[in-house]
């Protein structure tokens, strides 16, 4: 019953989200989102350790966060194209990769216009994140340093995508695949496998050098 009472709350959330003119009053959205968030949160059966993160026995903890599209400033760019690939192979190699979930989601995330509207009106909370703007949901579970280097190496990795240029290096791979797909059915690529004791230093490396890359950090030499 609760439950219930829950989910019609949601859903009248929503009704009011989709009714509301968030260009004129954001704060007012950003408000219904978070009581959204809230409800959903207190109907899912939340782990009170989560408060702290406990490093002295690695447990695994879930990190999650949401990279913002920016269709405001490049509108005509077609970021979920170069986001999924062909096939959305893409997006399944960032994911084996960085060892992270990640999904599309928000406004515009479904190739069916029709489609997506009509889920965005039904109020469904599962579609929620349809009134959401454009976004990448990045999430990994592990013990809290693999969990967080995972997340930080796969936010250095997205950002590539999301520079609107159609003719850099990941848009030209992606025709070459696109071709070689035309052509004939290629294998699919075989994972790499890492042994399990070096996962983790091998991925805090892997974000280091990642966020050097692309965000030019430098290391100081000492004198």
């Amino acid at each position: 019953l609760a439950s219930q009472k829950a989910s019609e709350y949601v859903k009248e959330l929503l009704s009011e989200k989709v009714a509301l003119d968030q260009s004129k009053y954001p704060n007012a959205a950003r408000l219904i989102d978070q009581e959204v968030a809230k409800v959903q949160a207190m109907g899912r059966s939340l782990n009170r350790e989560y408060k702290y993160v406990d490093i002295y026995r690695e447990k695994p903890i879930k990190v999650t966060v949401k990279v913002l599209v920016p269709v405001r400033e490049h509108p005509k760019f077609n970021f979920v194209g170069k986001l999924l690939g062909p096939k959305g192979n893409s997006m399944k190699r960032l994911q084996e990769e960085t060892m992270c979930k990640m999904a599309v989601l928000g406004k515009g995330s479904m190739k069916n216009k029709q489609k997506e509207d009509e889920l965005r009106s039904s109020l469904d909370p599962k579609y929620a994140h349809l009134s959401d703007d454009l976004h990448v949901e990045i999430s990994a579970v592990g013990p809290p340093a693999e969990a967080h280097a995972r997340v930080a190496y796969a936010l250095a990795e997205v950002r590539k995508y999301l520079i609107p240029d159609n003719n850099d290096n990941i848009r030209q791979e992606q025709m070459r695949e696109m071709e070689i797909m035309a052509s004939t059915e290629p294998h699919p690529p075989t994972p790499r496998v890492m042994p399990a004791k070096t996962k983790i230093l091998s991925i805090l490396d892997r974000a280091r050098v990642a966020m050097e890359e692309s965000y030019g950090l430098v290391e100081e030499n000492e004198p």
